[in-house]
């Protein structure tokens, strides 16, 4: 028979079950592509790389397992303590890790909307409108974005060797700011291809 802390644990891990089978169901193929090669969790909390979640709930149901066993045997109550506290880190990191995917989610949602009210028009139309037909001014917009390109490319240089130096949640925060940082990078560098393809349309000769 279960003591009242492993029941109140269970309905703790069973609500959280739920949302990560949930979690998981609704990636698509583009999410799982993204996060294929992520760690959302400091390494001694989960061995767990990529988009699903799944694989951590058996984590979790060993670490309930092992308190239950823990208990029926009478343990000390330091050791039991350890495995509880084990518990609820692996626990709330789950849980952040499905509040961050939420908030990314959100963030690519809204990018969709507003690229869906830009009337049908190139992504990148806002160049071709502040940039005069001409290839001079061209390339100095190119410039621009090969300056930005250098910088967020500086930024997540920086920010993986912070990774080593943090732990738990804040090492999480890190690894988000490095997967939005290298979202700006892919759009910097889709809007350098449309200004060189813009070039050389431009200095194609006849024009």
């Amino acid at each position: 028979m279960s003591s009242p802390l492993v029941t109140r644990l269970q309905g703790q891990l069973a609500r959280l079950e739920a949302l990560v089978r949930e979690h998981d169901a609704r990636l698509s193929d583009s999410d799982k592509k993204w996060l294929a090669n992520t760690s959302h969790f400091h390494d001694q909390l989960f061995e767990q790389q990529g988009a699903t979640l799944a694989g951590c709930l058996k984590v979790l149901h060993q670490d309930l397992n092992q308190i239950g066993q823990l208990e029926q045997l009478g343990a000390r109550p330091d050791a039991l303590e350890l495995v509880c506290q084990r518990f609820a880190n692996r626990f709330a990191a789950l849980s952040q890790a499905l509040t961050n995917t939420a908030t990314i989610k959100r963030g690519q949602q809204a990018s969709v909307r507003r690229r869906k009210r830009a009337q049908g028009k190139s992504e990148y139309h806002w160049i071709a409108q502040t940039v005069m037909r001409s290839s001079h001014q061209l390339y100095e917009e190119l410039r621009k974005h090969q300056n930005w390109e250098s910088r967020l490319e500086q930024k997540i240089r920086e920010l993986e060797q912070r990774l080593d130096l943090h732990h738990g949640s804040e090492k999480i925060t890190l690894q988000n700011e490095i997967l939005a940082t290298h979202k700006r990078l892919g759009r910097c560098r889709q809007a350098m291809s449309y200004i060189e393809q813009r070039i050389a349309q431009l200095e194609k000769p006849g024009r």
